[in-house]
């Protein structure tokens, strides 16, 4: 569960998962992401990986929401 610490708006796992793969599908079938050691992954391994919640999933799950946080604040000043 995410707490959002400027809003306290709360999103469940479930809601996170939603997002960041809603995401991903607007990517180009033919990308490719490369997550540092745990090395690169097709936009549909990267969808599955977030599905099943497995250590990938999760890591990209946290690089989203990282990466939506300083999108809200650069877009609020």
């Amino acid at each position: 569960m995410v707490v959002d610490k400027n809003t306290k708006k709360i999103l469940s796992d479930e809601d996170v998962r939603k997002l960041v793969m809603a995401r991903l599908s607007v990517l180009s079938k033919d990308t490719m992401i490369s997550l540092g050691s745990d090395g690169s992954f097709t936009r549909e391994q990267l969808i599955e990986s977030v599905k099943n919640g497995d250590m990938v999933g999760e890591k990209l799950a946290e690089i989203q929401l990282e990466w939506l946080r300083s999108f809200k604040e650069k877009v609020a000043v």
